[in-house]
């Protein structure tokens, strides 16, 4: 049988390391455990004891991926395929809210902080920047891995399409810098004026209220003139 590095000394298990000696003699391979209440510690093998708080944060990730793909698929259903497309046509605008304008609405502000890749996914599938899975996607893919410095320049492309959808256009460099140093209020910034465009207010969890096409109208124009 193998012998197991004490540290300094084999032996043929960490339970066998330490003998009457104590922790001194728990090297190695093994890793000491002060016993509760001042009772004698143990001397138990390392490598069980490091990998658990991986197979945690793993068990973690997993479980709030499956969460988020069950809610992103009601979400679509209730939501995303119920408000629709803004019309490529007559949308003339300027940009209505500032940078921390979600801030400021408890309703926009919860959704976009919670659930920001289905909130992202919604904006551009209702400018049709892109479908509403790879906008999940890229978003996730985005906030959850060490690739947000170049999935950065791919949203930014993304917010311009909406911005042109919407009836403005910001310089890349803005959007970029945005999108970097300001992701989700960004996104909920850009949720704010799609649902301003659509008529849509949305609240959680995926119930959603939309007004008729002429009352939006009118409040989208009468908006833009007093911007002019």
């Amino acid at each position: 049988a193998g012998l197991t590095n004490c540290g300094g000394h084999f032996a043929s298990s960490c339970g066998t390391c330490a003998g009457s000696n104590g922790f001194s003699w728990c090297n190695g391979d093994c890793l000491w455990i002060d016993g509760p209440f001042g009772t004698q510690g143990t001397c138990m093998d390392k490598s069980p004891l490091l990998m658990a708080p991986g197979l945690a944060s793993g068990s973690a990730i997993a479980l709030s991926a499956a969460v988020m793909l069950v809610y992103a698929c009601v979400y679509k259903r209730k939501v995303v395929d119920k408000i629709g497309k803004i019309p490529a046509f007559f949308n003339i605008a300027g940009r209505e809210h500032g940078i921390f304008a979600c801030l400021f609405d408890v309703n926009q502000c919860m959704q976009t902080f919670f659930c920001l890749p289905v909130v992202a996914g919604k904006n551009y599938a209702a400018t049709e920047a892109c479908g509403f899975w790879p906008g999940c996607i890229l978003t996730c893919v985005a906030t959850y891995s060490p690739l947000f410095l170049l999935t950065a320049f791919v949203r930014a492309l993304l917010s311009g399409n909406t911005q042109q959808r919407l009836g403005y256009k910001q310089p890349f460099c803005t959007n970029l810098f945005f999108n970097v140093f300001c992701y989700p209020c960004e996104i909920g910034r850009e949720s704010m004026e799609v649902d301003a465009e659509l008529g849509a207010t949305i609240y959680c969890c995926c119930n959603v209220d939309i007004e008729s096409k002429v009352v939006t109208g009118a409040k989208n124009l009468t908006g833009r003139m007093r911007m002019c």
